[in-house]
């Protein structure tokens, strides 16, 4: 009986998971996750994914849509709720922050995000359709209500600059639970308050005039 199909799409999913976290996209070669997956089929790759951009968007797509789905529930929440700039905030940052706490795979998503953000050009469009996908417009949106302040000009600098330093901080926090396991030096709720409050500082510092 032959193999399913779909656990050797999983296996391989989750073999390139691994090796694109620990050692980063560029330094990881196709015959390496199908070595790794445990496939003797040379061609298995190819044949579920096609491309590594292809591969890559099969592994933002087991998050990108839940991750959309509880920011868009957070940011229902922020327009009902006191707060409401510090409530966007947390939309942008909570359902990252949410992957720290879920299996290996979450936190190597975070990672592989992390990298991949850095420098999107370097994707191909399908895959920086997917990494626009866990930027935070909406939530922006509402805090530069509170944030007139800024000029516009330099509102997308912020935007960046924002949004890499919290996405680096969870990066760097799962890289740490994977290889020593859960830090101890800060509580989780205290690291993602944190997270909050310097993003938010951040993007709303008053400019040097």
């Amino acid at each position: 009986m032959g193999r399913n199909p779909e656990a050797t799409r999983r296996e391989l999913l989750d073999a390139a998971a691994r090796l694109f976290a620990e050692r980063g996209v560029a330094a990881v070669s196709l015959n390496e996750i199908n070595t790794a997956a445990g496939q003797r089929n040379a061609s298995a790759l190819q044949y579920h994914f096609r491309s590594r951009e292809g591969l890559l968007r099969a592994l933002l797509e087991r998050h990108v849509p839940q991750l959309r789905a509880r920011r868009d529930e957070l940011l229902a929440l922020a327009d009902t709720q006191p707060e409401k700039v510090r409530r966007a905030a947390e939309a942008f940052v909570l359902p990252l922050a949410e992957h720290l706490d879920a299996d290996w795979r979450g936190r190597a998503f975070l990672r592989i995000v992390a990298e991949l953000r850095a420098d999107p050009t370097r994707s191909a469009p399908q895959v920086r359709e997917l990494l626009d996908q866990t930027a935070a417009d909406e939530a922006y949106a509402r805090i530069w209500k509170h944030g007139r302040h800024v000029p516009a000009v330099l509102r997308p600098e912020r935007m960046r600059v924002g949004g890499t330093m919290v996405l680096h901080a969870l990066a760097d926090r799962a890289r740490l639970i994977e290889h020593e396991g859960r830090p101890t030096q800060i509580a989780p709720e205290l690291f993602v308050g944190n997270l909050v409050d310097m993003f938010l500082a951040a993007t709303l510092a008053p400019v040097a005039r």
